[in-house]
């Protein structure tokens, strides 16, 4: 069989998806996908998680520690440790509160927000390789369906 010739699925289409399958599915699309997003960043200075990072404060604008870590699901202490490795790499900076030193936000960095501009890109171009062959309606039912899938975990107990 030559490269250029399609590869069978590695599952039967035409059985039932169990939640555990597809649950399952997700874990290996999450990999592929960190590995592709890896790929794409290297030479660039980001590593894998600080692109997710840059693409919050992108959006959000300057956030407390606590609340970058909320966003971004993880403990504050590990937001800390994140932002600190950033900082040191010029991508972002902490600002102090004047009204309570305790508490400190991050922002973006002239050269931060363009590296998160340039992480965007990637991210389109690792997305775009992944999604070949899928119909734009596909992907719009995919996208809906992940956003779905995800809403229906957080709001699960516990």
């Amino acid at each position: 069989m030559s490269t250029t010739e399609a590869q069978p699925p590695r599952w039967d289409p035409d059985e039932p998806a169990s939640g555990g399958d597809i649950l399952l599915a997700l874990r290996f699309a999450d990999r592929a996908a960190r590995k592709a997003i890896g790929e794409e960043l290297a030479g660039t200075g980001v590593h894998t998680g600080q692109e997710i990072v840059l693409a919050k404060l992108l959006h959000h604008g300057s956030l407390p520690v606590a609340q970058l870590a909320k966003v971004l699901d993880v403990e504050v202490p590990t937001a800390t440790r994140a932002t600190q490795r950033m900082e040191a790499a010029g991508l972002v900076r902490r600002l102090k509160n004047d009204a309570d030193a305790r508490k400190v936000s991050i922002e973006l960095t002239e050269h931060g927000t363009e590296v998160a501009h340039t992480v965007a890109r990637l991210h389109t171009q690792a997305g775009d390789r992944a999604l070949q062959g899928i119909t734009p309606e596909d992907r719009r039912l995919l996208r809906n369906l992940l956003w779905t899938i995800t809403g229906n975990i957080e709001d699960l107990p516990g």
